[in-house]
C-alpha cells in the first residue's frame, strides 16, 4: 500500500504585519523597562538625599531608623496629647464658673489626668465666702469631693482677701 500524504494547511506567505507587530510590542516592552530602571534610580537618589538630609538635621538614629526606646516614647507623648485633648473641657470650666461669683478671683486650674483631679488657684474676698465656693464645687456634679489645700490671708493688700488652693476630684472622666 503507497503512503498517502495529507495536507490540510494552505501554504500562505508569511505577512508582514505580524513580525512588524512583534518587533514594535518588544521595542515598547525596552523602552517601558528602560523607563522603569530610570524611574528607580531616581527614586533610589531621593532615598539617598533624604537620609543625608535626616542624618544632617538629626531626624533619624544613627542606624538610619528610629530607635525603639524613641518611637515608643513618641507614642506616650502623643497618646498624653490625644488624652489632653479629650478631656471634657468644657464641663470643667463651665462647673467651676457656675461655682464661682464676683466674689471669688481664679488664678490657676491644673487638671491631672492621671489622678483625675483639678487643682485650682485663687482669691476670694474672705474666708466665708472661700468655704462658700468650696461648697458650690462639690455640689457640682463634675467633681466629688474638694478639699482645701492651703490658703492665707493677704495682710498687705487693704481688703485683706484670701488665697486658696483647692483640690476636687474629678468625676467625669473620659
Amino acid at each position: 500500500m503507497a503512503a498517502i500524504w495529507l495536507d490540510y494547511q494552505q501554504s500562505r506567505p508569511i505577512h508582514w504585519a505580524g513580525p512588524a507587530l512583534l518587533g514594535a510590542a518588544l521595542l515598547a516592552l525596552l523602552v517601558a523597562a528602560a523607563y522603569q530602571m530610570s524611574l528607580n534610580d531616581q527614586a533610589a537618589g531621593w532615598e539617598q538625599r533624604l537620609e543625608s538630609i535626616e542624618r544632617d538635621h538629626g531626624l533619624r538614629t544613627p542606624a538610619g531608623g528610629m530607635g525603639a526606646e524613641q518611637l515608643a516614647q513618641d507614642v506616650r507623648r502623643a497618646n498624653e496629647v490625644l488624652r489632653q485633648l479629650t478631656l471634657p473641657w468644657e464641663e470643667l470650666l463651665e462647673a467651676v464658673e457656675a461655682a464661682g461669683g464676683k466674689k471669688v478671683a481664679l488664678l490657676t486650674l491644673e487638671p491631672d489626668i492621671d489622678k483625675q483631679q483639678v487643682k485650682i488657684s485663687g482669691e476670694a474676698r474672705d474666708m466665708m465666702v472661700l468655704l462658700n465656693y468650696i461648697t458650690q464645687l462639690e455640689a457640682q456634679p463634675v467633681f466629688g469631693p474638694v478639699y482645701l489645700q492651703s490658703h492665707q490671708v493677704q495682710l498687705r493688700d487693704p481688703d485683706q482677701p484670701v488665697r486658696f488652693a483647692v483640690l476636687a476630684i474629678w468625676r467625669s472622666m473620659p
